[in-house]
């Protein structure tokens, strides 16, 4: 029988090895050397199990008028014609983005909603007010230790222009863009989850009042840095979704296990949650 487990913590210990190696060699003389270099880590894995009709790069999407600012890993449909390429920098048009993710060596806690409200605003720019579902990450390579910090940075952050309804829609089209998957460190993993998402303790909060509380944060305490192996897992089952090739948007049978190999699936490794009020 395979051990999907194992192979999962192999990319983990793969990930946090490269991330040590440079810092072995080049101490802290450098550190903006060493996060184009970890981007470059993250981007190699991804072009490694990507489909082939997917490309990396780093730079701009542009919607109309409007441009993001610049992305460090823009995943994006190679069918599509770009504005702008040379070598891995691109300019291209909301169209053919999946995915974008920013690239951290490490995150504060005081950052990290900066960091995220910065990521919406690019998500919201590519997806123009629509319901463009689009994977949205956020990956640091450290964070700190207690990750009660975390959870308090964002359970007191404003996110209420995120779930506040439009008009004939009770549920705000921009859940389907915002940051939904972060990886803080390789042991700690955030998820963006809708209420109602095969989640049994939101029933209480539905049955109240379906539209006050639209979403939540779930934050999970992973053992063996497998954060990085589950972030990038929740990033292909995305793709595997959201491809053309299958219409019925489930996964195929058996892949899951080798996703989320843990028993149980991400939810044994609950922490926390952090829900999107409004105000």
């Amino acid at each position: 029988m395979p051990d999907y487990l194992d192979y999962q913590k192999s990319i983990a210990a793969e990930f946090k090895a490269f991330e040590k190696r440079v810092r072995n060699l080049i101490d802290d003389r450098n550190w903006g050397e060493e996060g184009r270099y970890k981007e470059a880590v993250l981007k190699n894995y991804l072009r490694r199990v990507l489909p082939k009709n997917l490309s990396i790069g780093t730079g701009f999407v542009r919607n109309g008028d409007e441009i993001t600012t610049q992305i460090d890993i823009i995943i994006f449909d190679n069918t599509y014609p770009l504005l702008f390429s040379e070598g891995d920098f691109v300019i291209t048009t909301s169209s053919n983005v999946i995915g974008i993710i920013e690239v951290k060596s490490n995150i504060l806690p005081s950052d990290l909603c900066e960091i995220v409200e910065k990521a919406n605003r690019n998500a919201e720019i590519i997806a123009k007010g629509t319901c463009f579902g689009l994977f949205n990450g956020i990956f640091s390579y450290n964070a700190e230790e207690d990750v009660r910090r975390y959870y308090s940075a964002l359970n007191n952050h404003d996110f209420s222009h995120l779930i506040h309804e439009s008009f004939n829609q009770p549920v705000s089209p921009k859940l389907s863009y915002c940051v939904n998957h972060m990886s803080l460190g390789g042991s700690h993993f955030i998820k963006l989850w809708s209420l109602g998402q095969d989640q049994e303790e939101s029933r209480e909060y539905l049955s109240e009042d379906p539209t006050k509380y639209a979403a939540y944060y779930s934050l999970y305490k992973m053992q063996n840095d497998l954060a990085f192996s589950y972030f990038l897992s929740n990033l292909q089952e995305c793709i595997i979704r959201v491809s053309t090739t299958n219409n019925n948007r489930n996964l195929p049978t058996g892949i899951d296990r080798f996703l989320y190999p843990i028993e149980g699936g991400k939810e044994t490794c609950l922490f926390n949650r952090v829900y999107l009020k409004k105000s």
